[in-house]
């Protein structure tokens, strides 16, 4: 992987003005764990707490329904190692297969990406969905860039063709839901509407990132060089308080701020 420019002192910037920061993924294919090393392999240093995944928002929102397990996890390491890390029991998929295996006893579905995705994964997820079990999904990410251009199925598509088959919608949890940016202002600290104010959302989607901040009000900075353009700038509804070419050109403007 390689770093966006600027994004090194992106996070230098913050940092020497006292501003933390706390970073969203809707990838749940890797544990926090995973990230805090990765970003520091590419030399943004940060700390577990400054890491949330839609792994993590998924065991969280289980937990608070009271979810206790067996789930059906459909996912790949990050999911299946977040779930054990809050103690949550699940079975892949691997295990629903065996001969008269209850659908019944998951006590909830949860969907993350997965690019090992098989008919018999679907098949075991309505299942359990229609037997009643909870049906959350980690984020609605429809489709995901590829490098070298081009777009591949994402979680979005999997949730799609399980709703379809069960005729239940999921419960997402990731960007632009507010459970993943709640969690977020907790470890701000900005739980108040005063401190909320001080908050700006920033990233490279307006579906996801941009969405989010506006759906609790939140300040948003869009930045062009990653998914949206200015032309769906131009044609989406709720538009940000920001736009910037890169996150060099808002680096300057903290810098010279």
């Amino acid at each position: 992987q390689e770093l966006l420019p600027g994004a090194v002192r992106f996070f230098e910037a913050t940092r020497l003005r006292g501003q933390p920061v706390v970073v969203l993924t809707n990838n749940s294919t890797a544990s926090v764990d995973q990230y805090v090393a990765r970003l520091s392999r590419l030399g943004i240093p940060v700390e577990r707490h400054q890491v949330i995944t839609s792994a993590v928002a998924a065991a969280r929102w289980l937990l608070d329904q009271g979810v206790r397990g067996p789930v059906l996890a459909i996912g790949e390491e990050g999911l299946l190692a977040t779930l054990a890390e809050h103690g949550i029991p699940f079975c892949t998929g691997s295990c629903t297969g065996e001969p008269g295996a209850d659908p019944a006893r998951f006590q909830a579905v949860v969907v993350g990406l997965d690019t090992q995705f098989t008919y018999a994964k679907l098949h075991a997820a309505c299942q359990a969905v229609r037997a009643g079990a909870l049906f959350v999904g980690t984020n609605p990410d429809v489709t995901l860039p590829m490098e070298g251009g081009g777009l591949r199925p994402g979680c979005g598509s999997l949730l799609a063709a399980i709703a379809a088959c069960s005729g239940v919608e999921p419960v997402v949890v990731g960007k632009p839901s507010p459970r993943i940016m709640e969690m977020a202002l907790e470890r701000l600290e900005a739980t108040t509407p005063q401190s909320r104010q001080e908050v700006v959302v920033v990233g490279d989607r307006l579906d996801t990132d941009i969405e989010a901040a506006a759906r609790l009000g939140l300040r948003s900075a869009l930045v062009l060089s990653g998914v949206s353009s200015r032309a769906d700038l131009e044609r989406w509804p709720r538009r940000p308080h920001f736009v910037f070419n890169d996150l060099e050109e808002l680096t300057r403007i903290l810098v010279e701020a």
